[in-house]
């Protein structure tokens, strides 16, 4: 059933404009309603205090979530759904190069609106006017119109105050399909050190949906990724003879998944794949499927000379899984090239992998079998994947009698 956010944001309204305060919709919300997109969230911002807020909630017997009060935010839940208003604020000095030193409660909305990081975010919606009436002190709307992604004020001004704002920029630039404005892109391009200032994870974070969103539409925008990779993995940046490796990133940005384009990044790191992902605070499972993916693509150019291709990919998915195995033939296709006849083939073995024979919990027969042919300690498993490797290569010998003739002669 869909929400309607119409009566439960007019409900919203209300508590503010029976208590003679101010409310407005902020951020990405007014930018996407502004794009004709539905929001996925919404935030507002209030000349109410924190202390005031909390009051029109308890009057009105409105749950509240606490967790931002310290820095103005007070959600409240009306019809199961969550909104985080926070008072107008002004920020001091960031000597840290990510968090303001101090925030300071405003009266005043355009106080709020200066703070923020560009101009198609730093527009706000009356909430309490009938005719969308939009506040665009710096002329965010016309951006949004264009296209264009520009910060408030001087960018390396915004950048140095928190430097995470440079991932957002390109974040924002890939996932809106907006360009950048000369300065800005400028600052970006001259300010990478910035990023030191940065938690990994918040990089990471940021990076993730960078290659999500990313594509190349242009020489700048190949320039940029060439940039960004080299600041945030220079381990595994490959220099290159050109002066950008457009073909490379064209092909990075066609790929599936996250997986499968780190891996494609990672491929042909000098340093350990695993710590690779270690540092980048990757998920235990991401990394594994990473380190698998590159494992697949390198051990299918090892085998390719036993010219059984079907033994070959039963072989991956046995060590790797299925969804693996198929990363690593995109990691070789983009190397190799392959035909469309043989990327098929490929593929049609990988699906057809699903009814056969892949791993021991498949096989026929069972550790048990074994000791009771008198089979000991270590020489159970050894017999076990001898076994898995013959069927892998002939999935006629998975019935238990030939596995016993197997394992007799094995012995």
């Amino acid at each position: 059933m869909s929400i309607d956010f119409s009566k439960i944001l007019e409900k919203l309204s209300q508590l503010f404009f029976k208590n003679n305060y101010e409310l407005y919709m902020v951020g990405g919300a007014v930018r996407d309603i502004l794009m004709d997109k539905t929001p996925h969230d919404y935030d507002f911002a209030t000349n109410a205090t924190p202390d005031q807020m909390l009051k029109i909630a308890e009057e009105s017997n409105i749950e509240v979530i606490l967790t931002g009060v310290k820095y103005g935010t007070v959600t409240f839940r009306i019809d199961d759904q969550s909104f985080e208003i926070t008072t107008y604020r002004k920020d001091s000095n960031y000597s840290d190069g990510r968090r303001p030193d101090q925030v300071t409660f405003s009266t005043n909305l355009l106080d709020d609106l200066s703070r923020r990081d560009f101009t198609v975010n730093a527009i706000a919606i009356n909430m309490l006017s009938n005719a969308n009436e939009y506040v665009d002190p710096f002329n965010g709307i016309k951006d949004i119109e264009n296209k264009v992604i520009r910060t408030v004020g001087d960018p390396v001004e915004r950048f140095t105050e928190d430097g995470l704002r440079i991932l957002r920029a390109i974040r924002f630039r890939f996932k809106l399909g907006f360009t950048f404005d000369a300065t800005t892109y400028k600052a970006i391009m001259s300010n990478w050190q910035l990023l030191e200032h940065i938690s990994q994870e918040r990089i990471t974070s940021e990076f993730l949906q960078i290659l999500t969103y990313g594509h190349l539409d242009s020489a700048e925008d190949c320039y940029l990724i060439d940039a960004l990779i080299k600041k945030i993995l220079p381990e595994a940046y490959i220099e290159n003879v050109y002066d950008c490796n457009w073909w490379e990133y064209t092909s990075l940005f066609k790929f599936p998944d996250i997986e499968t384009k780190l891996a494609f990044i990672l491929k042909n790191s000098k340093t350990d794949i695993l710590d690779l992902c270690y540092k980048l605070k990757l998920s235990n499972k991401m990394s594994k499927d990473i380190v698998e993916a590159i494992y697949c693509k390198n051990l299918f150019e090892e085998m390719l000379s036993s010219n059984d291709t079907s033994y070959i990919v039963r072989k991956l998915v046995s060590k790797c899984g299925k969804e693996n195995t198929k990363r690593g033939f995109y990691l070789y296709d983009e190397i190799y090239n392959l035909t469309e006849k043989e990327w098929n083939y490929l593929m049609a073995l990988l699906d057809h992998s699903d009814v056969e024979a892949t791993k021991l919990s498949d096989l026929k027969i069972t550790g048990d079998d074994l000791i009771q042919l008198g089979f000991k300690g270590r020489e159970i498993g050894k017999a076990l994947d001898y076994c898995l490797d013959q069927v892998l290569r002939n999935q006629s010998l998975n019935e238990k009698e030939k596995l016993i003739e197997l394992v007799k002669n094995y012995s």
